[in-house]
């Protein structure tokens, strides 16, 4: 069987784990699921991989070197079952081999210098973590809430909440559409690499939201969520904290959420809306639930819909391999992000006219 693209992702908690193996079966090799399917189109084949893992075991040793021989066990198995040539490393699968899929590793998943970095084991694979294909999605996404939250010619607030990847790119689209950097407020412990971007503009940054002092804080109607990191996850508390009465938008791009339902739920007047989820209006099927792996009837996660549109535009033009294979997938970067952004328009993918919570529609504000 051919596929044209195909994903890996993790599990993200216990009960994505029940249903997997109720949908899927015990896994294979204790390593990875069967494979689901999707179809563009009626032509353009994909699948995605999960393996059995979860995204906090990848912030430890012991959890990465397992979820790296469980990767390669996967890949393996997808690439001479499907001749796959488009592999997308999302959620927490795209740090297990470093920021730009560098490290040499061996088939326990140890770092060797003598080993192999992915690429080398299967050159002929297009790989990519996804991030430019989340970034034009949420570039649209931030240019309607910053709208919605009357920012730009309001002198409101907006709070960028982790520095990594996603935030980074968010910080500098604002900086692009002129906002004020006096607007603007980072929660991140981590700016070495961003020091100049950020002295050079008179960025704010603070370790948690509770040091913004609470009178700027108040002026706050936007938060751009880009982390799910433990320490930085946004409470009803530090709603409490920002809100004066003022309605508060809320991105959340973080997979598992950065702002949590049972948090949201405390709260009122805030109006949180999922970040980064590719909108596909006409021809996207899925041979499974898709709600097992967090999506729903029309939607992708931004890196999955990057991933199903170079598969398209690859199998379309197959000639055309070595052009594509020119662009930096691992870093989110102008050149990369405007080639992914023609290739959502010629296949339809954008965001949804509605926005999803917590991938419902109609839900967005607890009042």
């Amino acid at each position: 069987m051919k596929v044209d693209y195909l994903f890996f992702s993790n599990l993200t908690n216990s009960k994505n784990q029940y249903d997997f193996t109720l949908s899927q079966g015990i896994s294979k090799n204790n390593a990875y699921y069967k494979p689901v399917f999707f179809e563009l189109n009626d032509s353009i084949f994909g699948s995605l991989i999960v393996l059995e893992m979860f995204s906090d075991e990848s912030l430890y040793k012991r959890g990465i070197i397992k979820a790296r021989k469980q990767f390669l066990l996967a890949l393996q198995y997808a690439v001479e079952r499907f001749d796959v040539k488009i592999i997308l490393l999302a959620a927490s699968t795209k740090r297990l081999f470093g920021k730009e899929a560098e490290i040499r590793v061996n088939w326990d998943g140890l770092q060797d210098n003598e080993g192999f970095t992915i690429q080398e084991l299967y050159p002929d694979v297009i790989f990519t973590n996804g991030d430019n294909g989340t970034s034009v999605i949420f570039n649209a996404e931030i240019d309607r809430i910053v709208e919605n939250a009357n920012i730009q010619n309001n002198g409101n607030n907006v709070l960028i909440n982790g520095l990594g990847l996603l935030g980074t790119d968010a910080l500098k689209h604002l900086l692009m559409k002129k906002l004020n950097p006096e607007q603007i407020y980072i929660i991140s412990s981590h700016t070495k690499e961003l020091k100049e971007l950020i002295n050079t503009n008179n960025i704010k940054v603070f370790d948690t939201i509770q040091n913004i002092p609470q009178s700027e804080a108040k002026k706050i109607t936007a938060i751009i969520n880009c982390t799910h990191n433990p320490k930085s996850i946004i409470t009803s508390d530090c709603i409490s904290y920002m809100q004066d009465s003022q309605p508060i938008h809320v991105i959340d791009v973080a997979v598992p959420y950065g702002f949590p339902e049972e948090e949201f739920s405390k709260c009122k007047n805030v109006i949180r809306q999922d970040g980064g989820n590719a909108y596909i209006a006409e021809g996207l099927e899925f041979f499974f639930n898709p709600e097992i792996c967090g999506l729903t009837e029309n939607v992708l996660y931004g890196c999955f819909a990057e991933a199903m549109c170079l598969g398209a535009y690859l199998k379309e033009n197959p000639n055309k391999k070595e052009f594509i294979s020119g662009f930096d997938y691992f870093n989110v970067n102008e050149k990369t992000k405007k080639f992914v952004s023609e290739l959502f328009q010629n296949y339809g993918v954008g965001i949804a006219p509605v926005p999803y919570n917590f991938m419902k529609i109609n839900s967005l504000e607890n009042d």
